[in-house]
């Protein structure tokens, strides 16, 4: 018996030395980009640990340059295009889920849509908005990160409303609701965690959006990610500014994914356990 027992004692210490190394790991690129948005640039040359505390870096970014402007535009570029997205793709998650389980040469053609890499159409894509006069617009992100994000939230919801026992949308239907009806009251209110987490995936991927932000805004509608090139210039690297830009950029994200934290982890384990 003291055997087994130590044999459990051993077997939760290695587990719990394995977690916290791996926190360590995941950790750690974050806790050295906050370390450097408060270090002079010597202290991050020198990779000193123990500093003296500057705020210098966002002096920078905010007293000296545009960033809380991009900070705003990027804002203005991901919350439209998760509610953008969320909007269609939920209509026709369902749809695909409910009322027409055989279409698999469209959920074929969405994967394919969602497998084209950025990069192979983003001269296309340029030129149009160009001859449309829309470089430069929020606009355009808008429609892009949602035509890019929209098949990969299509069939992540497909995966939710399946979840939903038909009998349910029969029950309703025969007790008079409309399919709009037992879409909107009945099915959406139990799928919530299905949507709070490609809400969040959604989010992310838009506000993380680089090379299409590059291609298509120069300076009205350039997002926070742009702002870092910035602090690179011909005088050399201001990492201060950079670490500091960098913290911003993370904050509403890791904000907005703490906030849906319960939400996001039932959407993800629904239909795990099945009663």
């Amino acid at each position: 018996m003291i055997v087994g027992n130590s044999n459990r004692s051993n077997r939760r210490l290695a587990l719990t030395v394995l977690w916290i190394a791996l926190a360590l790991i995941y950790l750690f690129p974050y806790t050295w980009m906050v370390l450097t948005a408060f270090r002079d640039p010597i202290d991050t040359l020198a990779m000193r640990i123990v500093f003296t505390p500057t705020l210098d870096g966002f002096r920078t970014i905010f007293l000296e340059s545009n960033f809380l402007k991009y900070l705003t535009n990027s804002l203005l570029t991901s919350i439209p295009a998760t509610i953008a997205v969320l909007c269609l793709a939920a209509p026709a998650a369902y749809s695909l889920a409910h009322l027409n389980r055989r279409s698999s040469v469209f959920l074929a053609a969405v994967l394919l849509a969602r497998m084209v890499p950025g990069i192979a159409i983003l001269v296309p894509i340029y030129l149009a908005a160009a001859k449309a006069g829309l470089l430069d617009r929020r606009e355009t992100l808008v429609m892009v990160y949602c035509a890019f994000n929209l098949p990969f939230s299509i069939w992540l919801l497909r995966g939710f409303f399946r979840e939903i026992p038909t009998e349910l949308r029969e029950a309703a239907i025969v007790d008079g609701c409309s399919e709009l009806q037992v879409f909107i009251r009945i099915v959406l209110p139990l799928v919530k965690g299905g949507l709070v987490a490609t809400s969040v995936f959604v989010f992310i991927a838009a506000w993380n959006e680089f090379l299409f932000a590059l291609a298509l805004t120069q300076s009205d509608a350039a997002t926070a990610p742009l702002a870092v090139i910035g602090f690179r210039n011909e005088y050399g690297i201001q990492w201060g500014a950079i670490g500091a830009a960098a913290v911003m950029i993370s904050t509403p994200v890791v904000l907005f994914a703490v906030v849906m934290q319960k939400y996001l982890v039932r959407g993800l384990t629904m239909g795990a356990v099945k009663g």
